[in-house]
């Protein structure tokens, strides 16, 4: 199969703002961390079809897939265990539902997938990229439609109706807390920058100056075979076969009329 009768999937359009304003940086770094998933995707999509079952590649690309399956739910973790309380104690009871609902609403097919990658690790199954690939585009459909639908939830217009900023500078202190008793030094860093964005958020993953070569240097090259399968090098520059792929900045003009 050539890589042109693979169904990759769009990036979603980033939002135009200032990231360093922390009501606007909600909305922007979501969009960000939602593209890390839907290129962690296609790039699962894209290299299946490089890989044959007696090839050295398939235990890592397998490990790798496992990973971005383990991403996802930790992104969603976060979401659940931190954001949505937050949100729902100023937008009201309930106010979260239609976000909880996007996430069990492909749960059933996701879990699925992530049987299947196990049973091919375990050889329970023999390794298919097409039956891996059909696991991809079983939840991917609805999952794509919650991850654009999800930034609203996050837009600065209306976080200000209901924040200070004092409060979400706390909200940040206590989400950055959350994400670091969950780090793994060898894994958590290198997804971002191995499936990042150097055009519309260079300045993301936020990490100290002091550890950045360390995690694009020894730590790397702990799973350097699994990050081969982004679609990005370590500095962010997206591959050539997944640059149509690529985001624009969204049109501030139809977010100005949908908040008018």
């Amino acid at each position: 199969m050539s890589s042109s009768e693979l169904k990759l999937f769009q990036c979603i359009p980033v939002p135009v703002g200032d990231y360093t304003d922390v009501f606007e940086l909600q909305s922007i770094r979501m969009a960000l961390l939602h593209n890390v998933i839907i290129r962690s995707l296609n790039g699962l999509i894209y290299y299946s079809q490089t890989i044959q079952a007696n090839d050295e590649k398939l235990t890592p690309f397998l490990e790798y897939s496992q990973y971005v399956v383990e991403y996802v739910h930790h992104h969603h973790e976060s979401e659940e265990d931190v954001w949505f309380p937050l949100l729902e104690s100023k937008f009201g009871a309930g106010s979260m539902a239609d976000n909880v609902a996007g996430h069990e609403n492909f749960k059933a097919p996701f879990a699925e997938f992530e049987k299947l990658i196990a049973d091919f690790k375990a050889k329970e199954k023999a390794w298919d990229p097409e039956l891996f690939r059909q696991g991809i585009y079983a939840f991917t459909s609805v999952l794509m439609d919650h991850l654009v639908e999800e930034i609203d939830t996050f837009r600065p217009y209306q976080l200000k109706e209901h924040f200070t900023k004092e409060e979400l500078d706390a909200f940040e202190a206590e989400m950055r807390a959350w994400l670091m008793a969950r780090s793994v030094p060898e894994k958590s860093a290198q997804i971002l920058f191995a499936n990042g964005d150097a055009v519309h958020g260079a300045w993301f993953p936020v990490v100290p100056p002091q550890f950045l070569a360390m995690i694009k240097g020894d730590l790397w090259k702990v799973h350097a075979d699994w990050w081969a399968f982004g679609c990005c090098d370590r500095d962010m520059n997206v591959k050539q076969e997944f640059a149509p792929y690529e985001p624009t900045f969204e049109d501030r003009s139809k977010m100005e009329a949908k908040q008018a």
